[in-house]
C-alpha cells in the first residue's frame, strides 16, 4: 500500500502493520515454540530491515505480547500467576505478601530474571495497583484468528486491513502526526499515553481505540524494559505512533493538504 503520510512524512524507518489472520506468510521471521523473548527485538527488525514477523498462540514471546498481540492474557497463569507478576511490577521482594516463598521462586530463575523480580521493576508504586492493572485495566482481547502479522505497511495487499498502522518516528515527525490527528480529532488530547509494555502500546491499547467511534493514537515505546531491548538497534531518540485503521484512513486523507502543505512544515525540511 501507498501512503500519503509516509511520502510526505519522509520517515527514516518502515512505517509498518500489525494484522490478524489465518494465512500463514512466507518467509516470515518467528521464535521458537514457548521461548521466552521480548519482541520489540523483532519488531526493530521489521522496522529497519523490512521483515515480515510472524506470532501465533505458541510463539508470542512473553506475557505481556500475548494481551499485546491479541492472544488473550497469560499473567493469571504463567510465572506464578497474578500474585507473582504483581510482586514483579512493583517494589519486587520488598511486596511481596510471603517474602521467603517468594525469594525461592526468584533462586530458580536465571541471574538477570532473578535480580528482576527481586529488586521488582517498579512501574506500580505498589502490588495492588499493579494487581488492579493486570487484572482490570489492560484492556485484553483474545481474537479467534491463528496468527498476528507484522510486516511495513508497504506490503499490505489489497484487501487487508490492519488492526494497528505503525510510525516509528524522531521528534520532529511526531509533533507533526500529532498535529495531523489533532486537525480532524473532536476535542483535545488526540494522543494517549498508557502505562504497558511497549508491544502493548502497538497493540491491544490500539485495538481498544480501535472500538470508539472518535479513536486516538497511542504513544509508545515508553517501556523502559523494551528500551533496553531495543537500544543497539533502534535510535534513543524515536517513539512509536500507532493508530487503529479508521483513524488511519481519516489521516490519510487529511494528509493530502493539511499540516504537510503547511509553510510551517516545508520550513523544516
Amino acid at each position: 500500500m501507498e501512503s500519503t503520510i509516509v511520502t510526505k512524512l519522509k520517515p527514516e524507518l518502515n512505517t509498518l502493520v500489525l494484522l490478524k489472520s489465518n494465512t500463514k506468510p512466507e518467509n516470515a521471521l518467528q521464535i521458537k515454540t514457548g521461548k521466552y523473548f521480548c519482541i520489540m527485538s523483532l519488531f526493530a527488525q521489521s522496522v529497519i530491515k523490512g521483515k515480515t514477523i510472524l506470532f501465533d498462540r505458541n510463539t508470542y514471546g512473553c506475557p505481556g505480547a500475548c494481551a499485546g498481540l491479541g492472544f488473550g492474557t497469560a499473567y493469571d497463569k504463567a510465572m506464578g500467576g497474578y500474585e507473582t507478576f504483581a510482586t514483579f511490577f512493583s517494589k519486587g521482594l520488598e511486596s511481596a505478601e510471603e517474602p521467603e516463598k517468594y525469594r525461592a521462586f526468584a533462586e530458580k530463575m536465571p541471574s538477570g530474571v532473578k535480580q528482576k523480580l527481586i529488586e521488582g521493576e517498579r512501574f506500580h508504586c505498589s502490588k495492588q495497583k499493579a494487581y488492579k492493572w493486570i487484572s482490570k485495566d489492560l484492556p485484553l482481547f483474545d481474537f479467534p484468528e491463528e496468527y498476528r502479522i507484522l510486516k511495513p505497511l508497504k506490503e499490505l495487499k489489497d484487501g487487508e486491513v490492519a488492526e494497528s498502522v505503525i510510525f516509528t518516528v524522531n521528534p520532529i515527525q511526531l509533533t507533526t502526526l500529532i498535529t495531523l490527528t489533532g486537525s480532524i480529532r473532536e476535542g483535545v488530547n488526540e494522543t494517549i499515553t498508557p502505562q504497558g509494555a511497549a508491544c502493548q502500546m502497538i497493540g491491544n491499547f490500539v485495538f481498544k481505540e480501535g472500538e470508539s467511534n472518535n479513536p486516538k493514537a497511542v504513544l509508545g515505546l515508553l517501556d523502559l524494559a523494551a528500551r533496553h531491548t531495543v537500544q543497539n538497534i533502534l535510535p534513543d531518540d524515536v517513539l512509536t505512533y500507532a493508530v487503529p485503521w479508521k483513524l488511519f484512513l481519516a489521516l490519510e486523507k487529511e494528509a493530502e493538504d493539511g499540516i504537510f502543505s503547511s509553510p510551517l512544515w516545508k520550513n523544516l525540511q
